[in-house]
């Protein structure tokens, strides 16, 4: 497959796509949302976060023949033009000369990936003049033949494999976020999302957090890797990825284990039971709300040291005695200051789970 070949082996330019992570980020709101979008399209998606572009989709997570790149672009105010968009800066030094335009980084991805390239999309909370002012999608092609015709004759001058035809390329996507509220607006999207595909739907933002973790996660310089397979877990969030999240997230929501049926196992006097309950209690609810895939591996981990220790003893109690010098110090790294009745909670809550 000639695109996987490509994007195993195609170098990136110099920070391709990579920016201070200073825009919940607005870059990583946006593709979050275009994942989102993908997942209800029913399609087998694969989303790049900051590999050869800001955002890179793939049409097919397994087999992929296209990828369509995203340039994210913001402004607080002002709207776009041809003009603005094939404007070269000049450089620094002695000799200074002019820098790439946003349209020349853009059809960079088109030369580096001919074929395999479907749409070059510059992405902005802020319209193109030339374009409209409707929010959505457009071709570079829907301006007028007179604007057409400054885009590619600056395109032409500033890149000499630059043909006429390129044009269809080029896409401008005006977005409904903005940047006064994408956070709560990205939180209502989760929101909505979990409705029809979750029953966790009042965990919007936990859920919202751990996918912009995510996101955040695959925005880091590549290690040497050596299958697609690697490429992906490393750069790219998948429908797979998707299902395996809502998945993780419906098991915290639907499945809780009960007090009553551990506290009659454990038969401790009341005053020591009355504390672990209200610690019970205070760890599912934290739980609840730090939901990420951090919490998910802490989780794991726990139950993971505390079952063989457990499952061995004689009682459930003397069970719970013996596994809380193993673990008190991983609980307390994931809740610092934590009581040992915290932490013997956390214990019979992952063993029950």
């Amino acid at each position: 497959m000639r695109l996987v070949d490509d994007l195993m082996t195609v170098e990136e330019r110099e920070d391709g796509g990579r920016t201070a992570i200073e825009r919940f980020d607005f870059q990583t709101a946006w593709g979050i949302s275009k994942v989102l979008k993908l997942h209800t399209a029913d399609l087998n998606y694969a989303v790049a976060f900051e590999f050869h572009d800001d955002v890179v989709s793939l049409d097919d997570a397994d087999a992929p023949t296209k990828a369509v790149f995203y340039q994210i672009k913001t402004q607080q105010a002002g709207n776009w033009s041809i003009a603005s968009v094939v404007y070269r800066p000049m450089g620094t030094g002695k000799q200074p000369k002019p820098k790439a335009s946003i349209a020349g980084k853009m059809f960079g991805n088109l030369k580096r990936f001919g074929d395999g390239a479907e749409k070059l999309v510059l992405v902005s909370n802020q319209p193109m003049t030339e374009t409209g002012t409707k929010n959505g999608e457009v071709s570079f092609a829907a301006a007028t033949p007179e604007n057409i015709a400054k885009f590619v004759t600056a395109l032409k001058l500033e890149i000499k494999s630059f043909k006429d035809e390129h044009v269809s390329f080029f896409n401008f996507d005006y977005c409904e976020l903005n940047l006064a509220s994408f956070e709560s607006a990205v939180i209502g999207q989760v929101s909505v999302f979990l409705r029809d595909h979750s029953t966790a739907e009042s965990a919007s933002v936990p859920f919202t957090a751990h996918l912009v973790n995510e996101g955040k996660r695959r925005s880091k310089r590549l290690a040497n890797l050596k299958s697609f397979g690697e490429l992906k877990a490393s750069k790219f969030m998948t429908r797979a990825d998707m299902d395996k999240w809502l998945g993780a997230l419906d098991n915290v929501y639907l499945y809780r284990p009960n007090w009553e049926t551990t506290s009659r196992q454990l038969a401790l006097p009341h005053s020591q039971d009355a504390r672990l309950e209200r610690e019970w209690n205070n760890y599912m609810a934290e739980r609840k709300r730090r939901w990420s895939a951090g919490t998910l591996e802490f989780a794991t981990k726990i139950k993971e040291n505390v079952t063989p220790i457990i499952d061995t003893s004689p009682t459930l109690a003397e069970g719970l005695e013996a596994c809380v010098p193993s673990v008190r110090d991983q609980v307390r790294a994931w809740k610092p200051g934590a009581t040992d009745d915290y932490v013997k909670a956390a214990i019979l809550y992952e063993y029950k789970r």
